[in-house]
């Protein structure tokens, strides 16, 4: 009878465990704090890069990437930003391509496709709020890993009386680079918590 319900104690005490993250998933979510963090104190930097020029009357449309400038920019976050990889850099090659052909196929689309967020911490807002809305201890952060990649996903606390199933999700994917967690993308919506 003791060792019955020395085990379901356990299992009690065990179960919340469980649902908790792992040390190395918990290292993937660091990656992705210390990422907004370094992105909050150097907002202005990553802003300073002109991804992106007009050649149209005052800088407007139609756009087109700014090639040049965007290599400066891969060098910045090859050299400076250590949460990001080679991986992150083809994937910002990657939307920059697709950007640039959507300004061919609408010339006179007056918003850069792209470029009209935040593309580091993925909203309209400032970093100010869009770090305080990920970092929060009210989130859900769950973390999937295969091999050497990685999936953070984010559900978003709960606002005045929204249940589970009103929670919004955000995801990040990951990959191991020299044995390190880099951020493989920036920030996107996810369709669920699953």
């Amino acid at each position: 009878m003791k060792k019955t319900i020395a085990c379901f104690i356990f299992s009690l005490f065990a179960i919340p465990a469980f649902s908790q993250l792992n040390a190395e998933q918990i290292a993937v979510r660091k990656v992705f704090f210390d990422f907004l963090g370094f992105y909050k104190k150097n907002e202005a930097k990553f802003n300073s890069f002109r991804l992106y020029k007009g050649t149209g009357k005052e800088n407007g449309p139609p756009y087109k990437v700014h090639w040049k400038e965007a290599e400066k920019y891969f060098t910045y976050l090859r050299s400076s930003v250590p949460y990001v990889g080679e991986a992150y850099i083809k994937a910002e090659r990657e939307h920059f391509k697709y950007a640039d052909s959507c300004f061919k196929a609408n010339p006179e689309d007056e918003i850069a496709a792209g470029f009209d967020f935040d593309r580091w911490a993925g909203g309209q807002e400032s970093i100010k709020y869009t770090y305080k809305w990920y970092t929060s201890s009210k989130n859900k952060f769950r973390v999937t890993i295969t091999g050497n990649t990685a999936v953070l996903k984010i559900g978003a606390e709960l606002w005045n009386g929204a249940t589970e199933k009103d929670r919004t999700w955000s995801m990040v994917p990951f990959i191991k680079e020299k044995s390190k967690w880099k951020m493989a993308d920036n920030i996107y919506p996810a369709d669920d918590g699953n």
